[in-house]
Protein backbone atom coordinates (compact mmCIF):
# COMPACT_ATOMS: atom_id res chain seq x y z
CA UNK A 1 0.00 0.00 0.00
CA UNK A 2 1.24 3.31 -0.76
CA UNK A 3 0.38 6.55 0.89
CA UNK A 4 1.08 9.98 -1.15
CA UNK A 5 2.64 12.26 1.30
CA UNK A 6 1.24 15.74 0.24
CA UNK A 7 2.63 19.17 0.72
CA UNK A 8 0.62 21.69 -0.68
CA UNK A 9 0.86 24.95 0.45
CA UNK A 10 -2.79 25.48 -0.18
CA UNK A 11 -5.66 23.47 1.31
CA UNK A 12 -7.52 23.08 -1.59
CA UNK A 13 -4.40 22.08 -4.02
CA UNK A 14 -4.06 19.92 -1.27
CA UNK A 15 -7.54 18.63 -1.45
CA UNK A 16 -7.79 18.35 -5.38
CA UNK A 17 -4.33 16.45 -5.06
CA UNK A 18 -5.68 13.88 -2.41
CA UNK A 19 -8.48 12.77 -4.33
CA UNK A 20 -6.19 11.80 -7.20
CA UNK A 21 -5.12 8.76 -5.05
CA UNK A 22 -6.33 5.85 -2.72
CA UNK A 23 -4.66 6.92 0.41
CA UNK A 24 -2.78 10.08 1.22
CA UNK A 25 -0.76 11.92 4.19
CA UNK A 26 -1.38 15.77 4.48
CA UNK A 27 1.38 17.67 5.84
CA UNK A 28 -0.78 20.03 7.74
CA UNK A 29 2.30 22.34 9.03
CA UNK A 30 2.99 22.69 5.78
CA UNK A 31 -0.36 24.76 4.76
CA UNK A 32 0.33 28.42 4.79
CA UNK A 33 -2.30 28.59 6.62
CA UNK A 34 -4.64 26.07 8.96
CA UNK A 35 -7.04 26.69 11.73
CA UNK A 36 -9.67 24.17 12.60
CA UNK A 37 -12.37 25.09 9.34
CA UNK A 38 -9.29 24.18 7.19
CA UNK A 39 -8.99 20.64 9.10
CA UNK A 40 -12.43 20.18 8.89
CA UNK A 41 -12.97 21.13 5.00
CA UNK A 42 -9.48 18.94 4.35
CA UNK A 43 -10.56 15.16 6.02
CA UNK A 44 -14.23 15.28 5.46
CA UNK A 45 -13.44 15.09 1.89
CA UNK A 46 -11.84 12.19 1.73
CA UNK A 47 -11.89 8.75 2.94
CA UNK A 48 -8.85 7.76 3.67
CA UNK A 49 -5.98 10.86 4.73
CA UNK A 50 -3.44 10.85 7.56
CA UNK A 51 -3.11 13.92 9.44
CA UNK A 52 -0.08 15.17 10.25
CA UNK A 53 1.03 18.45 11.97
CA UNK A 54 4.54 18.71 12.97
CA UNK A 55 5.33 21.11 14.87
CA UNK A 56 7.85 24.11 13.29
CA UNK A 57 9.75 25.59 15.89
CA UNK A 58 8.47 26.05 19.87
CA UNK A 59 5.53 28.78 18.77
CA UNK A 60 3.57 25.78 18.00
CA UNK A 61 1.69 25.18 21.01
CA UNK A 62 0.56 22.21 21.64
CA UNK A 63 -3.16 23.32 22.17
CA UNK A 64 -2.72 25.24 19.01
CA UNK A 65 -1.86 21.37 17.69
CA UNK A 66 -4.27 19.34 19.72
CA UNK A 67 -7.25 21.42 18.56
CA UNK A 68 -6.31 20.49 14.61
CA UNK A 69 -5.78 17.31 14.76
CA UNK A 70 -9.19 16.82 17.38
CA UNK A 71 -11.08 18.89 14.57
CA UNK A 72 -8.77 16.34 11.48
CA UNK A 73 -10.12 12.92 13.77
CA UNK A 74 -13.90 14.22 14.39
CA UNK A 75 -13.90 15.16 10.43
CA UNK A 76 -12.85 11.35 9.37
CA UNK A 77 -9.32 11.25 9.46
CA UNK A 78 -8.38 7.37 8.86
CA UNK A 79 -5.37 8.26 11.07
CA UNK A 80 -3.08 10.81 12.85
CA UNK A 81 0.37 10.55 12.94
CA UNK A 82 1.96 12.24 16.29
CA UNK A 83 5.98 12.09 16.38
CA UNK A 84 7.77 9.70 19.06
CA UNK A 85 9.47 12.93 20.47
CA UNK A 86 6.04 14.35 21.42
CA UNK A 87 5.71 14.10 25.45
CA UNK A 88 4.01 11.24 26.87
CA UNK A 89 1.11 13.84 28.01
CA UNK A 90 0.11 15.38 24.25
CA UNK A 91 0.79 11.71 22.94
CA UNK A 92 -1.80 10.31 25.29
CA UNK A 93 -4.22 12.96 24.68
CA UNK A 94 -4.18 12.50 21.10
CA UNK A 95 -4.52 8.49 21.61
CA UNK A 96 -7.77 9.59 24.23
CA UNK A 97 -9.36 12.04 21.36
CA UNK A 98 -9.11 8.84 19.06
CA UNK A 99 -10.56 6.07 21.19
CA UNK A 100 -13.50 8.75 22.22
CA UNK A 101 -14.28 9.48 18.70
CA UNK A 102 -13.89 5.85 17.56
CA UNK A 103 -16.77 4.91 20.45
CA UNK A 104 -19.44 6.97 18.95
CA UNK A 105 -22.24 6.04 17.78
CA UNK A 106 -22.63 6.82 14.20
CA UNK A 107 -19.26 7.20 13.65
CA UNK A 108 -18.25 5.16 10.46
CA UNK A 109 -14.32 5.69 9.74
CA UNK A 110 -12.00 5.39 13.13
CA UNK A 111 -9.02 6.98 13.20
CA UNK A 112 -5.52 5.26 13.98
CA UNK A 113 -2.70 6.31 15.74
CA UNK A 114 0.98 6.12 14.07
CA UNK A 115 3.62 7.40 16.29
CA UNK A 116 6.62 7.86 14.09
CA UNK A 117 10.65 8.16 14.32
CA UNK A 118 12.79 9.42 12.31
CA UNK A 119 16.66 9.17 12.07
CA UNK A 120 18.39 11.56 9.49
CA UNK A 121 21.57 10.71 10.03
CA UNK A 122 21.30 6.65 9.97
CA UNK A 123 19.53 3.49 10.46
CA UNK A 124 20.73 2.78 14.01
CA UNK A 125 20.85 -1.04 14.83
CA UNK A 126 18.33 -3.35 15.23
CA UNK A 127 18.30 -3.97 18.98
CA UNK A 128 17.59 0.10 19.14
CA UNK A 129 14.70 0.33 16.86
CA UNK A 130 13.29 -2.45 18.60
CA UNK A 131 13.76 -0.30 21.72
CA UNK A 132 11.46 2.69 19.75
CA UNK A 133 9.00 0.21 18.87
CA UNK A 134 8.00 -1.32 21.97
CA UNK A 135 7.97 2.06 23.04
CA UNK A 136 5.76 3.46 21.00
CA UNK A 137 3.56 0.56 21.61
CA UNK A 138 3.84 1.20 24.94
CA UNK A 139 2.25 4.34 24.14
CA UNK A 140 -0.73 2.88 21.75
CA UNK A 141 0.35 3.09 18.64
CA UNK A 142 -1.75 1.51 16.08
CA UNK A 143 1.02 1.68 13.63
CA UNK A 144 4.52 2.40 13.99
CA UNK A 145 6.47 4.48 11.57
CA UNK A 146 10.25 3.98 10.96
CA UNK A 147 11.73 6.25 8.73
CA UNK A 148 15.46 6.39 8.24
CA UNK A 149 18.70 7.82 6.54
CA UNK A 150 19.92 5.04 4.27
CA UNK A 151 23.39 5.20 3.42
CA UNK A 152 24.68 1.52 2.58
CA UNK A 153 23.29 -1.71 1.58
CA UNK A 154 23.29 -3.06 5.05
CA UNK A 155 20.67 -0.34 6.30
CA UNK A 156 18.61 -1.48 3.72
CA UNK A 157 18.75 -5.04 4.79
CA UNK A 158 18.02 -3.89 8.04
CA UNK A 159 14.79 -1.31 7.39
CA UNK A 160 13.23 -4.43 5.33
CA UNK A 161 13.67 -6.89 7.84
CA UNK A 162 11.63 -4.93 10.54
CA UNK A 163 7.87 -6.06 9.77
CA UNK A 164 8.85 -9.74 9.67
CA UNK A 165 9.51 -8.77 13.55
CA UNK A 166 6.76 -8.18 14.78
CA UNK A 167 2.73 -9.85 14.40
CA UNK A 168 0.84 -7.78 17.16
CA UNK A 169 1.90 -4.39 15.43
CA UNK A 170 1.72 -2.77 11.79
CA UNK A 171 5.10 -1.29 10.92
CA UNK A 172 5.64 1.01 8.27
CA UNK A 173 8.94 1.36 7.00
CA UNK A 174 10.56 4.71 4.94
CA UNK A 175 14.08 5.42 3.76
CA UNK A 176 15.81 8.41 3.66
CA UNK A 177 18.48 9.39 1.60
CA UNK A 178 19.55 8.71 -2.15
CA UNK A 179 19.46 4.83 -1.24
CA UNK A 180 16.07 5.84 0.59
CA UNK A 181 14.40 4.49 -2.18
CA UNK A 182 15.04 0.82 -2.33
CA UNK A 183 13.58 0.67 0.81
CA UNK A 184 10.38 2.10 -0.15
CA UNK A 185 9.85 0.37 -3.66
CA UNK A 186 10.70 -3.32 -1.83
CA UNK A 187 8.62 -2.82 1.88
CA UNK A 188 5.58 -3.95 0.64
CA UNK A 189 6.93 -7.09 -0.61
CA UNK A 190 8.97 -7.11 3.28
CA UNK A 191 5.70 -6.58 5.03
CA UNK A 192 5.43 -3.18 5.67
CA UNK A 193 2.18 -2.16 6.39
CA UNK A 194 2.75 0.74 3.74
CA UNK A 195 5.10 3.30 2.24
CA UNK A 196 4.88 7.17 1.77
CA UNK A 197 5.59 8.29 -1.98
CA UNK A 198 5.30 11.75 -3.76
CA UNK A 199 2.80 13.29 -5.88
CA UNK A 200 5.50 13.67 -8.19
CA UNK A 201 9.19 14.67 -8.01
CA UNK A 202 8.28 18.37 -7.59
CA UNK A 203 6.51 18.01 -4.66
CA UNK A 204 8.74 15.16 -2.23
CA UNK A 205 7.95 15.77 1.47
CA UNK A 206 11.46 13.65 2.56
CA UNK A 207 15.00 13.16 0.98
CA UNK A 208 14.95 9.91 -1.14
CA UNK A 209 11.24 9.99 -1.54
CA UNK A 210 10.10 8.82 -5.36
CA UNK A 211 6.61 9.45 -6.82
CA UNK A 212 3.79 7.70 -6.59
CA UNK A 213 4.08 6.31 -10.12
CA UNK A 214 7.68 5.17 -10.08
CA UNK A 215 7.35 3.06 -7.02
CA UNK A 216 3.88 1.52 -8.39
CA UNK A 217 5.94 0.44 -11.56
CA UNK A 218 8.73 -0.68 -9.74
CA UNK A 219 6.63 -2.71 -7.26
CA UNK A 220 5.09 -4.78 -9.90
CA UNK A 221 8.72 -5.73 -11.34
CA UNK A 222 9.49 -6.99 -8.02
CA UNK A 223 6.37 -9.23 -8.00
CA UNK A 224 6.83 -10.03 -11.56
CA UNK A 225 10.22 -10.96 -10.48
CA UNK A 226 12.46 -8.91 -13.36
Amino acid sequence: MICVSIGEKDYNNAIKVAALYDFAEIRLDLLETVDKKIAEKIFSSHKNLIATYRKKDESDADTKQLSILKTAIEAGATYVDIDINESIEFISSVKSICISNNRQSGNKRNTNLIISYHNYEETPSLDFLDKIIVHAAARGADVVKIACAVKETAHIERLLSIPDYYSSIKIAIAGMGEQGGRVRILSESAGSFFTYASHDMKSCTAEGQLDYKTILEEQKKVVSGW
